[in-house]
């Protein structure tokens, strides 16, 4: 496409703002030397040029996606100066856009072609859903009149694509397209961010004439969202509540990451001295260095004791058991503050509700505090516990990857910790791998936030490279590493060639363990008459994409990784270390799930021998874990059942 390098010369994104600073500030483009003046204002304009200059009048720098026949306006908005990554699959420049919005806090946009195209975009479109990022896709379609006549390549993105977005439309006059462009970018990144779809059909860009846009003005006069502050009634209560509780807790979720909240976020916890912990993007928010720091290992023999629970711009979900029994204690307290609303959650005990941007409420709360309280609680014991517990968390991290150093092949406790250690503290860690990320996000310290991008709610696989793209682009000069297993690499690796192309250097760590999820998900254990979960045993990824040109590792022991880390950072180009790497045992979180399965099927006795010690050697408040979620899922077993029927009469 005209005005688009195949190898461009990344000018450097900046991703975040300053604290203080909105998340998403529009500007104007600056046209280059001899281009007509003004927004659409000469006397004969077409769609595909409204949405080319609407884009980058609106702060659009780069489009990630698939061309097609029916694009005029992405050659559009390459002529005005937008960059163009091009990849092997649609799915990958979907997830590219997420990273790249991710990083960056501002809309990450991507294009698909009709129909086929269409529905390769689904999946990172759900995955951009459950991590709260503000994709645009936008998608060429037939021309209306041939709806329902079978044209070729029929599809309609605004019904296929209407649950995994917070909203969709079809443009079917292009004299809208500049209204419903600017629209779907800031309606995007308004809190909570989210996708948005627009199909384009073949009139909304081919339309042309000397008509005006309608509904649309200029951008500097076109209305700014603020950040709304809290009710300063409920502020003062929630405060009141801090105070009084002996031992609080602060968790802080996206929503600190997107209001820039990270500063006001540490003032509170030191000024009233409450432990704090940090999750998704906003993991490090709170360096986890800080010694009110604590991270999800400290939940047992800690948070789990704590009377009042602040939850700050936290998304209540499954990730965390809705903060429910067991996991969380029985009689505990909450605070929710919201930006949104509709994201309290009605199913806890909570003393104080404030809908309001984290980091304008964060203010006033410091405010409060403040006028309230000439000094603050003495919380010594309670910090003291807190250092207690993060001490042995550290101590018992550091003893399994000692333990499991030598193993053959590498344990992925090992692969961890090597990863954690080499990398910069501005790096990226993108998670991508079952396996691989249940042994890797202990060992992270985060000092930032946006340090980790993970998989949120619809844990999706093979996300990780076109994610790795997206946050080179966003973050160039600073290391991007992702974690990929050889299950998700064959979904998408073969968009490392869109990484070379565009000489983008991340670099790629593939867990090799010849199989989808290995013993971490119990697999062959497990599910003995599901056949083979293997994949043809040590495939040499590094060889293939040496042919490319990619810069490729291949490492055996623990000894090797390091070095190899180190000599992909350096090489300059796309990297891809594959690490033969097996996890020895099933993850504990699964435990409990195949427990009560096997009871369902009644199947104990066919179970491999090592599957039978597993499961009997578990104490009996796994067994009484295990009954739990079962009754959450309709099945009615007791803790006593599950333990007769592995055999295993001690009880706790």
């Amino acid at each position: 496409m005209a005005g688009c390098d195949p190898f461009p010369v990344n000018p450097g994104l900046r991703g975040g703002f300053p604290p203080g600073r909105a998340a998403f500030t529009m500007r104007r483009y600056t046209r280059p030397a001899g281009h007509r003046d003004g927004l659409m204002q000469s006397d004969h304009t077409f769609g595909g040029r409204v949405i080319g200059e609407t884009l980058a009048a609106e702060g659009v720098e780069c489009l990630f996606g698939i061309h097609g026949a029916q694009w005029s306006s992405i050659e559009e908005a390459c002529r005005q100066g937008i960059r163009l990554y091009h990849f092997r699959h649609e799915a990958t420049a979907g997830f590219a856009a997420d990273a790249y919005a991710r990083c960056t806090r501002k809309p990450g946009v991507c294009y698909v072609s009709m129909a086929a195209g269409m529905t390769n975009m689904l999946a990172p479109l759900y995955h951009a859903k459950g991590c709260l990022s503000p994709v645009v896709v936008m998608v060429s379609q037939h021309h209306p009149a041939r709806d329902g006549l079978s044209p070729i390549q029929e599809g309609y993105a605004e019904r296929v694509f209407a649950d995994a977005c917070k909203w969709t439309h079809r443009i079917l006059d292009w004299r809208t397209d500049g209204f419903w462009i600017r629209k779907a970018l800031r309606d995007a990144v308004h809190f909570p961010p989210g996708p948005i779809a627009l199909s384009i059909p073949q009139p909304a860009q081919g339309g042309a004439g000397p008509d005006s846009q309608r509904h649309f003005v200029p951008g500097d006069r076109s209305p700014v969202i603020p950040q709304p502050a809290g009710d300063p009634a409920f502020v003062e209560q929630a405060v009141v509540a801090l105070l009084q509780a002996e031992r609080p807790l602060l968790i802080a979720g996206d929503g600190v990451y997107w209001s820039g909240a990270a500063a006001e976020l540490r003032e509170l916890a030191e000024l009233l001295q409450i432990p704090t912990t940090t999750r998704r993007t906003a993991r490090g928010a709170l360096p986890e260095t800080h010694p009110l720091a604590f991270t999800q290992e400290c939940r047992t023999g800690f948070a789990e004791h704590a009377d009042l629970v602040c939850l700050i711009g936290m998304q209540v979900t499954a990730l965390d058991r809705w903060f429910e029994p067991p996991v969380w204690a029985a009689g505990t307290r909450f605070i929710q503050i919201q930006q949104n609303p509709e994201l309290v959650w009605y199913g806890l005990p909570t003393e104080a509700t404030v809908v309001g941007s984290p980091r304008l409420v964060l203010r006033q709360m410091i405010d409060c505090v403040r006028s309230l309280s000439k000094r603050g609680p003495d919380r010594t014991a309670w910090v003291q516990q807190l250092a207690k517990t993060r001490a042995e968390v550290a101590r018992r991290r550091a003893e399994k990857v000692h333990q499991q150093w030598g193993s053959q092949p590498i344990h992925p406790d090992v692969l961890g910790a090597e990863i954690c250690s080499f990398l910069d503290p501005t790096a990226t860690l993108i998670y991508d791998s079952y396996t691989g990320s249940h042994y890797l996000t202990d060992k992270v310290v985060a000092t930032r936030e946006g340090h980790v991008l993970d998989a949120g709610l619809h844990q999706h696989l093979g996300h990780s490279i076109g994610m790795a793209i997206g946050a080179q682009v966003a973050r160039p000069g600073q290391q991007v590493l992702a974690q990929i297993g050889d299950g998700g690499f064959g979904l998408s690796g073969m968009d490392m060639e869109t990484m070379l192309r565009y000489r983008l250097p991340a670099v790629v760590v593939l867990l090799n363990n010849d199989s989808w999820g290995g013993r971490t998900i119990g697999g062959p254990l497990y599910f003995p008459q599901h056949g083979s979960w293997e994949n043809l045993p040590d495939i040499r990824y590094d060889r293939m994409f040496a042919e490319l040109g990619c810069h490729t590792e291949y490492v055996t022991t623990a000894e090797q990784i390091r070095p190899a880390l180190e000599r992909s950072f350096n090489s300059g180009l796309p990297a891809l270390i594959n690490v033969r790497c097996e996890a020895t045992r099933t993850s504990r979180r699964l435990l409990p799930i195949w427990l009560v399965q096997t009871w369902m099927r009644g199947n104990f006795a066919e179970l491999p021998v090592e599957a039978q010690e597993e499961l009997r050697r578990q104490s009996f408040a796994m067994y009484r874990a295990a009954a739990a979620i079962a009754r959450e899922d309709g099945c009615r077993v007791t803790a006593e059942e599950l333990a007769d029927m592995v055999g295993k009469s001690e009880r706790d």
